[in-house]
């Protein structure tokens, strides 16, 4: 059997955290999914991608509400049961802290979502992407 090397693995469980950020994702799934134990797969994980698997999934979420929210005239409560997070008091805390805004206050920043003009949501996801960047591809500096 060929060596995998484990950023592969890495990749396998990001993978998994974008396609089902909605499901309760803990990082004892995401390492199953890797195929790491849970402190391997954290320390690797945070390693390679700049962030704790916890902090990864919770801003995949925070950026399909801010989407939401954009997007859609759904209810806060209904966009933060959406996107998989459980309380609304923590949801809102969680999003002013990234964005700078509390969620009602984002949407009151953008034209109503009957006015929306269909955008692809690649576009959506890279101009909707928080300002706190901590993966070093987006920074703009080549690592040496």
């Amino acid at each position: 059997m060929a060596f995998v090397p484990a950023a592969r693995h890495l990749l396998r469980a990001r993978d998994l955290a974008d396609a089902r950020y909605f499901e309760p994702l803990g990082v004892d799934h995401l390492a199953r999914a890797a195929g790491l134990s849970r402190a391997h797969f954290s320390r690797e994980f945070r390693r390679a991608f700049g962030e704790s698997p916890h902090a990864y999934v919770l801003t995949r979420r925070l950026e399909r509400a801010a989407a939401l929210l954009r997007a859609t005239d759904a209810s806060v409560v209904d966009i933060c049961f959406s996107v998989g997070l459980r309380s609304v008091g923590s949801f809102t805390t969680s999003f002013t802290r990234t964005y700078g805004l509390s969620p009602t206050a984002y949407r009151a920043a953008f034209p109503p979502a009957a006015h929306h003009a269909r955008i692809p949501t690649c576009v959506l996801r890279a101009y909707g992407r928080p300002q706190r960047r901590t993966f070093r591809e987006d920074s703009g500096t080549p690592r040496t």
